[in-house]
């Protein structure tokens, strides 16, 4: 017998498990090919009919084969993917050098949260014994629905009650949500760059993925406040215009307006939803930017029509997001700690963004050129005559940067730099210590010289600032 079927120290089902298991992984089971009938295996392994029926449930439950009615039991090409799967992350995980310059980061700098504020309100909501005790509604608490709702109304136009507002642990669990409600619709098309996980979501519903300019979609996602991956933000005048169109041809809107807090150069523009009064457009926003990516609590305001589908559903959905931090969110915004962290946050990116650029402006002069955008944490870094995008990327990889490119098909060296997530030195602001000769060191990566030039730089900038504020102390 084989020394998985002949293994006594875990159960019978399990042995016909890791017996087939090991067949497939091994490639002796082919993809497609077919496993012997139920009754068929029990007889050649002298085992019940009903161990070995177990041990093809548990096997097609992890993905090794598959059921078809009045046919069989097949082999999928899991064993296949997942080796390829392995080979491929111990490959990387060779090739992979340590990050010294991250300007890929989606994270935040810890400087903007106060940390103990939240530990204060998270301690408060976990007092409240008997509220806790219970299920979370499954529309979002109430009370948070209805200090949101305020905020909405005064901070983004928006035109909504507590009962149009729909809390989730994130966008996408939201968009699970919407799906079901908007079946009826079959192309979704999408104004803006990027988010491949909402359009993961609306694939696996069954939507088709098309061109606006092309052909006439259904349902269209914008984000008028991250128009572009490095931040443009559609005018009113633009924004009218999609609201205009989509009422001509009976779109239906998605307003994404997940970054227009952070509008840097003037105030933000009124949202499509309130432009639209309310019909038409759903409007979906989250707080893992404001405050943390791990306070996973986002909101989606329906239309009327919408919101009639949703109360006949409703009970079918439970709550996703903790109720706990729903309850301290609430508080948060009410003793107004939310409007103090946008400014605080606002103000902070502001100050490395701009040094990001400047810097990058004074060293690379004409070879470069950077845009800052109007809004968000990223901006656009374009050199000239760099070379191939692919292997400009391997040899800042090489030497400890990490960038997202801004299009892949765009044969000029295009990065997306993030503003968020940088390192802190001691007596130097967060700013400063990420972006202090950012440009000089990018360039000798590229040049193929050490960076110990930009390091002296920095060296005797610290220097400066150490004996400033010791001065500033002493005096």
């Amino acid at each position: 017998m084989k020394p998985e079927l002949d293994n006594q120290s875990v159960h019978r089902y399990m042995r016909v498990y890791n017996y087939y298991k090991q067949l497939i992984l091994s490639q002796q089971l082919a993809p497609g090919s077919r496993l012997p009938s139920i009754r068929r295996c029990a007889a050649e392994l002298q085992m019940s009919r009903t161990t070995v029926e177990t041990a093809y449930m548990v096997l097609a439950a992890d993905g090794y084969i598959i059921s078809r009615p009045q046919s069989g039991f097949y082999v999928t090409d899991i064993g296949r993917t997942r080796k390829t799967a392995e080979f491929q992350k111990s490959a990387d995980q060779k090739k992979k050098k340590p990050v010294l310059y991250n300007f890929a980061s989606a994270s935040v700098d810890r400087e903007t949260f106060r940390f103990e504020l939240w530990r204060r309100y998270i301690k408060s909501a976990l007092r409240q014994d008997e509220r806790l005790l219970s299920y979370g509604e499954p529309q979002g608490e109430y009370d948070l629905r209805e200090v949101l709702c305020r905020y909405l109304q005064n901070n983004r136009n928006v035109v909504c009650t507590p009962e149009h507002i729909v809390i989730g642990a994130g966008v996408q669990s939201l968009l699970h949500i919407l799906c079901p409600l908007i079946e009826g619709r079959k192309k979704i098309a999408f104004y803006n760059p990027g988010f491949r996980q909402g359009r993961a979501v609306f694939e696996d519903h069954g939507f088709e993925l098309c061109d606006r300019k092309q052909e006439q979609p259904d349902v269209c996602y914008v984000s008028p406040s991250q128009a572009t991956a490095w931040g443009d933000v559609l005018s009113v005048g633009e924004r009218m215009k999609i609201l205009r169109e989509a009422s001509e041809k009976n779109i239906l809107l998605i307003e994404d307006d997940y970054n227009s807090e952070f509008c840097y150069y003037h105030h933000p523009s009124p949202s499509i939803q309130g432009l639209a009064g309310g019909n038409g457009v759903i409007y979906l926003g989250t707080f893992s930017r404001l405050l943390l990516p791990s306070i996973r609590l986002s909101f989606m305001v329906l239309p009327p029509d919408l919101l009639e589908k949703y109360q006949r559903r409703r009970d079918f959905y439970n709550q996703t997001a903790s109720k706990t931090e729903q309850i301290a969110l609430c508080q948060f915004i009410r003793d107004g700690h939310l409007e103090s962290q946008i400014r605080k946050s606002r103000k902070h990116y502001l100050a490395k963004t701009k040094i990001l650029c400047s810097e990058a402006k004074r060293i690379f002069v004409e070879e470069a050129k950077v845009t800052a955008g109007e809004t968000g944490f990223v901006s656009l870094l374009e050199i000239f005559g760099a070379g191939n995008l692919r292997e400009v990327l391997y040899r800042a990889e090489e030497k400890g940067f990490a960038f997202l490119s801004a299009d892949e098909s765009d044969p000029s060296c295009s990065f997306l730099c993030s503003s968020s997530g940088g390192e802190v030195f001691r007596g130097v602001t967060a700013a400063e210590a990420v972006f202090l000769n950012f440009a000089m060191r990018f360039k000798n990566a590229f040049d193929g010289n050490t960076v110990s030039h930009a390091d002296v730089v920095m060296r005797k900038h610290y220097e400066r600032k150490r004996k400033w504020r010791d001065k500033r102390i002493k005096y």
